[in-house]
């Protein structure tokens, strides 16, 4: 089944990729991004919306934790990651329950991506910010503080994307 996400809570389905079928997500907010791993569709959007949904067809809405506008969501190694508005970084491994981590930026991701043993994400002004787990190493000033590790991108442009194979 393939999944469209859109303005105004749009989400359509297609078993073929030519007929779609509009689908009722439970929200009137801009929906952007959207994954489907470990038998779960993730969609992330406007003020913190994540709605998930087993089949494509009913949507549930989660708590984020978050009223940041939410972009990207990528899933590798049993963990889901979600990125977005002001150095967002959520983290969840059922899709369900979400927990915040440390971007060390209030810069904007748009994009995140896994390869490589690496999760990444990329954003305004061309911050890109790594973790080889979604977490994040532990500060060694703090050691309830864990974060994603600064990448130098040679770029002050934004980066709106990222993927690898």
């Amino acid at each position: 089944i393939f999944v469209v996400v859109g303005d105004y809570g749009t989400i359509l389905t297609s078993s073929d990729g030519t007929t779609w079928t509009s689908r009722t997500s439970g929200t009137t907010r801009t929906l952007y991004g959207v994954t489907y791993e470990n038998s779960i569709f993730v969609v992330v959007g406007d003020y913190g919306t994540i709605l998930t949904s087993s089949d494509g067809t009913t949507w549930t809405s989660r708590t984020s934790g978050t009223t940041r506008t939410l972009y990207g969501v990528t899933y590798e190694n049993s963990i889901f990651v979600v990125v977005g508005d002001y150095g967002t970084i959520l983290t969840s491994s059922d899709g369900t329950s979400w927990t915040s981590r440390d971007s060390d930026t209030t810069r904007n991701f748009y994009g995140v991506s896994y390869g490589n043993n690496t999760f990444v994400a990329v954003g305004t002004g061309g911050t890109i910010r790594t973790s080889s787990d979604g977490i994040g190493i532990q500060d060694t000033d703090n050691e309830s503080r864990y974060y994603w590790n600064t990448r130098a991108s040679g770029t002050s442009n934004t980066l709106y994307g990222v993927t690898s194979r």
